[in-house]
């Protein structure tokens, strides 16, 4: 049976219509301007409101006079009404009484007519047109996403009229804009120069005795030159004892060397860019030097070199002394002319009460002291600050390997009870690293540009101010078109995209 429903009241449970002209299409109005050869330019078409009459003939046996004035009731509205005919179950007419309510009776019968104006001219569907990933491909459009994280989006507005979309976009990976190109103009938001991260300086730590209490990532080094003084033997061993690593066996020594024992080797682990070797290091380290009797002696060595096994800076111990408690600390530097930049005094005591000149920096207690290389600058901790020395051939050169050497001198059977490398530490300083930089629209944010309303909203708070001046909200035109949405240029990730429209007809 065929119904008509105007706003929440159903027309057919009173009359049956007669007649009702729905026509093709509203009227145009042309906008014209003369031309300077035969007939008119047209400048501009606007689609007018369309009107539709409608006759009845009042149900028999209903009372004419309790329709008479329902029908008033009904139509006497002074806004727009939903207008649905049963033939037409999709679509619906924003409609309102224009003119005369004509109505003639006999007190039995009755017949009238009316005319009701549509001021869009349009048919508007129940409900929204949807294209998303689960029905791409479909009757509405295809969505593709693609590997550069754009999306490419055709769409199909299968009405007789343009259609203004709400596009719902879930970004996938952090991004900081988005623009939508389109034949009706190009919307866009965001910022486009919005970078995704920064370059920093940071400090990574590449080792740490702490976790590696043994010295097991430090490997033997038997047989291989000593960086610093190849009269130092290395053919013996060197081993963790109790507090650290110590001397264990001094090894075989040739004619022109005067000490032996152990060395062992560490290349740097890579940074965080997985880049081997660093110009800036940072090296703390503890080291223990108490002498249990006069004249016992022994070298200790922490150096640092290049990938080629060529000195760039050391930090030693050195007690010659056979009779005495004498000892000296010593920096070496590399480079052009390598050499022992200085040294200091001090003796092998335990900085004991009654000591004229206690050990204060290599005792039981303490034994703190550091290295620090800044491109050409080679600092070396001693007594509370650093000792420092500027070599510019080394600015550039790369510390890639650590050695540790603990020896005894060869006319000596007399080594010192306590020489020991108790910790170690390695900080590359200056690591140029990457840093992600919070974005405007985050991974999982949601955006919702809404067409129709002229509205953006960014996780459902209003974000007018989000959109590009000069940007224009899209108009979807009957037929087919393409949308290309694309996001920040660092995005390789694309957005999921759902597109909702109301396809009207004429």
């Amino acid at each position: 049976m065929f119904k008509v429903k105007y706003g929440d009241d159903y027309l057919t449970d009173y009359v049956k219509f007669t007649k009702i002209e729905r026509g093709v299409a509203s009227e145009n109005t042309l906008t014209t301007e003369e031309n300077s050869s035969d007939g008119v330019e047209i400048v501009n078409v606007k689609r007018g409101p369309k009107e539709i009459p409608m006759s009845f003939h009042v149900i028999d046996g209903l009372d004419v006079n309790f329709v008479r004035r329902k029908l008033a009731q009904i139509l006497s509205s002074t806004a727009n009404k939903r207008l649905n005919f049963s033939d037409e179950p999709n679509y619906y007419y924003n409609a309102i009484l224009t003119g005369k309510l004509e109505y003639t009776d006999d007190g039995f019968e009755a017949d009238g007519s009316f005319t009701l104006f549509v001021s869009d001219g349009a048919a508007h569907r129940t409900d929204m047109v949807t294209l998303n990933s689960t029905n791409s491909g479909g009757s509405s459009g295809t969505i593709t996403k693609n590997a550069d994280g754009s999306v490419r989006i055709k769409v199909i507005n299968n009405g007789t009229k343009p259609a203004y979309p709400r596009i719902d976009i879930t970004n996938n990976q952090e991004n900081g804009y988005l623009s939508l190109a389109h034949v009706s103009g190009g919307f866009a938001m965001g910022k486009i120069a919005e970078a995704d991260g920064k370059n920093v300086q940071k400090s990574e730590q590449l080792y740490d005795s702490n976790t590696d209490s043994s010295f097991s990532k430090f490997k033997d080094a038997t047989g291989t030159a000593n960086p610093q003084n190849s009269g130092l033997g290395t053919n013996g061993t060197i081993s963790f004892q109790s507090d650290g690593l110590r001397f264990a066996t001094q090894g075989t020594m040739s004619a022109t060397q005067f000490a032996g024992g152990g060395m062992k080797v560490m290349t740097l682990p890579a940074d965080s860019n997985r880049h081997i070797g660093a110009a800036n290091l940072y090296s703390h380290f503890n080291l223990f030097a108490w002498a249990g009797a006069m004249g016992q002696t022994g070298i200790l060595q922490i150096l640092f070199t290049d990938i080629n096994d060529k000195l760039v800076a050391g930090y030693g111990i050195t007690k010659s002394d056979m009779s005495g408690n004498s000892a000296k600390c010593s920096f070496w530097v590399g480079g052009n002319t390598p050499k022992e930049y200085t040294s200091f005094g001090f003796e092998t005591n335990n900085a004991e009460k009654n000591q004229k000149y206690p050990n204060n920096m290599f005792n039981s207690s303490t034994g703190d002291a550091d290295f620090l290389k800044e491109g050409a600058s080679l600092g070396f901790y001693w007594y509370g600050s650093r000792k420092t020395i500027y070599v510019p051939e080394l600015e550039n050169v790369e510390i890639v390997k650590v050695y540790l050497y603990i020896g005894q001198f060869k006319n000596s059977n007399k080594f010192i009870n306590n020489l020991s490398i108790r910790g170690l530490n390695l900080t590359k300083n200056n690591v140029a690293v990457w840093l992600d930089v919070p974005n405007k629209y985050a991974l999982g944010s949601k955006i919702s540009i809404d067409s129709y309303y002229g509205t953006i909203n960014i996780n459902g708070v209003a974000s007018a101010t989000e959109k590009v001046n000069g940007a224009k909200f899209l108009v979807i035109p009957p037929g087919e078109s393409d949308i290309i949405l694309t996001p920040s240029s660092w995005v390789t990730t694309a957005p999921d995209v759902e597109l909702s429209w109301e396809e009207n007809i004429l």
